[in-house]
């Protein structure tokens, strides 16, 4: 699969670098979720993946660790936060769906792994946590990339 999506990845346009070595999930990120192999063990690959205008991106491990500058992994879930009266169900919503893709090209969007079933949900704003399945698991997911299925 991976093979497939560096293909697809080159075809397309999109900065793909591989890692040199193999960072870890920061113990927050662990602590939180149930990390999903499939996703890890593809994701532990790059270190960056991203499209040409570096405006969507697949959150790669060294993402998960505060930055300094742009956008953090958790970024949607605090802009939810700010704009509401009260959590209303946003943390447990945040708290069983794993971002793994973030656009910022117009509208923002992202890609999610639902940890309870694996499921990958798609959302957009303004309401960030209503969100539809696109895939049963990632590798589905990944699949439907690279038939084109799922553009993104």
């Amino acid at each position: 699969m991976l093979n497939e999506f560096l293909e697809w990845a080159k075809n397309n346009g999109w900065n793909v670098i591989p890692t040199c070595d193999k960072t870890d999930l920061p113990d927050e990120i662990k602590r939180r979720y149930d990390i999903p192999s499939q996703w890890y063990s593809f994701i532990c690959s790059f270190q960056i993946c991203e499209d040409h205008s570096e405006t969507k991106w697949f959150l790669t491990p060294k993402d998960y660790y505060p930055q300094d500058k742009g956008f953090q992994w958790n970024d949607l879930e605090l802009q939810s936060l700010e704009y509401a009266d009260n959590d209303s169900g946003i943390i447990s919503y945040w708290d069983k769906h794993l971002p793994i893709f973030i656009s910022v090209d117009g509208e923002y969007s992202y890609y999610a792994i639902n940890t309870e079933n694996g499921n990958i949900v798609v959302g957009y704003e303004p309401e960030f946590e209503v969100s539809s399945v696109v895939a049963d698991d990632f590798y589905t997911f990944i699949g439907k990339i690279i038939s084109g299925e799922i553009i993104l």
